[in-house]
């Protein structure tokens, strides 16, 4: 929408000196109003973005962000030489770049789920509707490929200044072609239940524009602009047939490569056609400006306006919202749908958007490290290969010096090598001390499993402690990313799994169904089945505690009683609905996992709890239950247990142990269905 600063010159405005057509898209006063502020926002989270900031060095966010992604790409260039200076060395080591990957390493194996807490209407803790609300997130995000987008979210705030990810609900449609009883076929648009779901989106740097870069928390923003470039055809497959004013198709004034501009301090406003850049003839701009605190979100393609037109402030709210009680009603919030994170503060205030990213902490001294690195060569290459001075009649030339050649010299002539050597050794000083400062504000070697010569105890005890003090941080930091993404994909749960569609396949019983969620899970070392179910029976004064009970020990039967490996949860859907929930994540098990200190951990428990001085206090099937059969039992613990000689001897609790008893969630508690 915006391609740079329009000038009016005897009242025709012109953009770089070219004169502007007026464009065929001239939309109603309302719509041109609130174009000309989307217009101005737009311009202003521009312009930031290309600004100097102290932090950043004196850099711009996109400056910067282009310098810390050439460091991990350890981006070499094409730089021009002349002829006498070609044998210099141009290459460069990979040192930032395997800094990086071995702390991503380490941070995707420290994966982990948001933990949920829940409170029903009374203000009391529900654990039962938690793990339902647990089971519902870790299946979303499962669908939406967490695991693969976990590792480029942690390399984005590694390499960049920030890391934004959106979680959008999305319900894509499917056409499908249904063989009539005739023979012929019918076409059917149906709801594709692969695609549709949550999704999340990794956005890059530049496609997502803040209104203040002092406001730390998202959701304070004034507005967020998201820019998205896409071809004309997937355009076309979204907006088409979508939006009409007066019977006509808005779609139709978008044009790929092109962009449009109303000129302010004109008396008329009139759009502007302008050419987008050369390298977007087949794509369009499309930009969605969100104003949360007017709960108002708008999307303009090619400078086109696609939404709702009549009353246009008040029929575009947010799409993305969040319930929650406003005095004594459930209403919904607009929400940022975006999460952000990075790898370190940069203000200590508290008050900058935007991080230190480790490419950008690494930065000068990997360019130092490859400084001296390139020194090194050049000083070695001209050691070994020396330059010749001659004297007298004689003439060598590079040609000449080629082993094995045979050299005439007249008499008198002499020549003389290159003797002053370079210091190499100082070169090869400082890139130690250059690798050292690296494995300081980053990661060292012994981490990144780089075994070393000579490296004592004591060093390997202060290379972890290093190790566990970046991690402190940065665990921190992506603890709260996942905290993030898990309450925005609650709320698209809240908004949409627990919404029925209306069964008109009875027309004269017409009933609301539900979707029903099922996800492959462990709990407690073995492969259970979750299902949840949400059932409009269990709503209303009618459903008892003694029917929830009823229907509880139905479910144990049907799901095979104590050998069950399908764990069903009944919900009520409105009560569901209405509890209040909070996402925590533990960034010391990010830390334990990524360092590998949790197995230690349980280790050492273990041998603690079988001493022979703890061992009479504890129960010895349990704890090896717990430590050792879970842990390599591979989904089924209870194929290593000793089986009981007789029932009596296991009814008493024999040398073997009592039977185990039901996990929780075998049998639904009585808290989710009534």
């Amino acid at each position: 929408m915006i391609a740079g600063n329009i000038t009016l010159e005897d009242g025709t405005p012109k953009l770089d000196g070219k004169t502007l057509s007026e464009s065929s898209y001239q939309p109603s006063d309302e719509i041109l109003k609130l174009f000309a502020q989307v217009q101005a926002d737009y311009v202003n989270n521009w312009s930031l973005q290309n600004r100097p900031f102290n932090e950043f060095d004196q850099l711009s966010l996109l400056q910067r962000t282009n310098i810390d992604q050439q460091t991990f790409g350890a981006f070499v260039g094409a730089t021009f030489l002349p002829a006498t200076q070609s044998w210099r060395w141009k290459g460069r080591k990979n040192t930032a770049r395997n800094k990086i990957i071995g702390i991503l390493a380490h941070v995707i194996s420290g994966m982990l789920y948001p933990f949920v807490y829940a409170y029903n209407e009374d203000n009391k803790e529900d654990e039962m509707t938690a793990k339902v609300m647990r089971i519902l997130i870790e299946n979303h995000l499962k669908k939406a490929n967490y695991e693969m987008k976990f590792l480029f979210m942690m390399l984005s705030a590694l390499v960049q200044p920030a890391v934004f990810v959106e979680v959008e609900y999305v319900e894509a449609l499917q056409k499908i072609k249904t063989k009539m009883k005739d023979g012929s076929y019918k076409i059917e648009e149906v709801v594709d239940e692969l695609l549709s779901g949550v999704g999340l989106n990794l956005i890059p740097i530049d496609s997502i524009l803040l209104a203040d870069f002092f406001t730390f928390d998202l959701q304070r923003q004034p507005n967020i602009a998201r820019v998205r470039r896409i071809s004309y055809d997937e355009a076309r497959s979204i907006y088409k047939g979508k939006y009409f004013i007066d019977g006509k198709d808005q779609f139709d004034y978008v044009e790929a490569g092109k962009t449009k501009v109303v000129p302010s301090g004109q008396s008329k406003q009139i759009v502007y056609d302008v050419d987008w850049t050369v390298a977007d003839q087949n794509y369009v701009q499309e930009i969605t400006m969100y104003y949360r605190p007017e709960d108002l979100e708008i999307t303009f393609v090619s400078g086109v306006f696609m939404g709702n037109y009549k009353d246009i402030y008040n029929s575009n709210p947010f799409k993305h919202r969040r319930m929650s009680m406003i005095g004594n009603e459930y209403k919904t919030i607009p929400v940022y749908p975006f999460a952000k994170s990075g790898f370190e503060p940069l203000d200590p205030n508290g008050r900058f958007a935007y991080y230190k990213s480790a490419a950008f902490k690494e930065f000068w001294d990997d360019a130092s490290l490859n400084r001296m690195y390139q020194l090194a060569q050049d000083g070695t290459f001209l050691d070994v290969i020396k330059p010749i001075f001659g004297s007298g009649v004689a003439s060598l030339n590079a040609d000449a010096m080629v082993p094995g050649n045979f050299i005439g010299m007249p008499a008198g002539a002499s020549v003389t090598p290159y003797q002053l050597s370079p210091n190499v050794n100082a070169a090869l000083a400082l890139m130690r001390q250059n690798t050292d400062d690296l494995s300081l504000s980053t990661q060292d070697a012994l981490q990144s499993g780089v075994a070393e010569k000579g490296v004592t105890a004591t060093a390997s005890i202060k290379a972890e402690q290093n190790a566990k003090v970046i991690m402190n941080v940065f665990s921190t930091m992506i603890a709260d990313l996942v905290r993030q993404i898990g309450t925005l994909v609650m709320d698209c749960t809240l908004m949409h799994t627990t919404t029925g569609e209306v069964d008109a396949t009875v027309p004269e019983a017409l009933n609301v169904k539900y979707k029903t969620i099922r996800i492959q899970n462990k709990e407690e070392g073995r492969d259970v089945t979750k299902v949840v179910k949400f059932d409009t029976g269990m709503m209303g004064s009618n459903f008892s505690k003694e029917k929830a009970n009823e229907l509880e020990w139905k479910m144990f039967e049907e799901n095979g009683g104590m050998e069950a490996k399908t764990h069903e949860y009944r919900v009520n859907p409105y009560k569901f609905a209405r509890c209040s929930f909070s996402m925590y994540v533990d960034p010391q098990m990010i830390v334990s996992r990524s360092l590998g200190t949790d197995q230690a951990r349980k280790e050492r428990a273990f041998q603690m709890l079988m001493d022979p001085r703890v061992m009479p206090y504890i129960n010895v099937p349990e704890v090896v239950d717990k430590f050792i059969l879970q842990e390599f039992s591979e989904g089924d613990p209870d194929k290593f247990k000793a089986k009981p000689q007789n029932p009596m001897e296991a009814m008493m609790g024999g040398p073997q142990g009592p039977m185990p008893a039901p996990t929780q969630g075998t049998i639904p508690q009585p808290s989710v269905a009534s």
